[in-house]
């Protein structure tokens, strides 16, 4: 060999480790943090779902009369907690058809704003708002 070709050669070697951790962790993050973003969004929907029904059962075994979108709102926020939100995260409100009475239906909607994950200083950005509602029917056979 030539002194030629062992520079080329030396030039040519190193270590394809730093290659690899390098490509490794530009693909990593980003499918990580990806996610993490579903799974947030996931976590809002079962959420949004479990405090509508949570909220249209504590509502439905109580008189029409003591129904207020105040103790919707509060059994709501109760059972998005169990999912890692905060009451203020929560919007629920509740509304009957015709005039309330105990054979009218019942119906609670509720919003759940999902923030970005993991992101300093964007703490309260809101990613997407997550909704459910659940209705119950009145009745003398409830």
């Amino acid at each position: 060999m030539t002194t030629r070709e062992n520079q080329a050669e030396s030039s040519e070697t190193g270590s394809a480790m730093i290659e690899f951790l390098g490509l490794g962790l530009m693909l990593m993050i980003p499918t990580v943090y990806f996610l993490l973003a579903i799974f947030s969004l996931q976590s809002g929907a079962m959420a949004a779902i479990a405090a509508s029904q949570q909220a249209i059962q504590v509502i439905e075994n109580s008189p029409r009369s003591a129904i207020s979108n105040s103790s919707v709102q509060r059994s709501a926020a109760f059972a998005a907690a169990d999912y890692g939100f905060a009451p203020e995260q929560v919007a629920a409100t509740v509304s009957c058809t015709g005039d309330c009475t105990e054979e009218s239906a019942l119906r609670v909607d509720v919003a759940i704003s999902v923030n970005i994950p993991l992101i300093p200083g964007m703490n309260n950005q809101e990613m997407a708002e997550m909704t459910s509602s659940a209705t119950a029917w009145g009745g003398k056979y409830r």
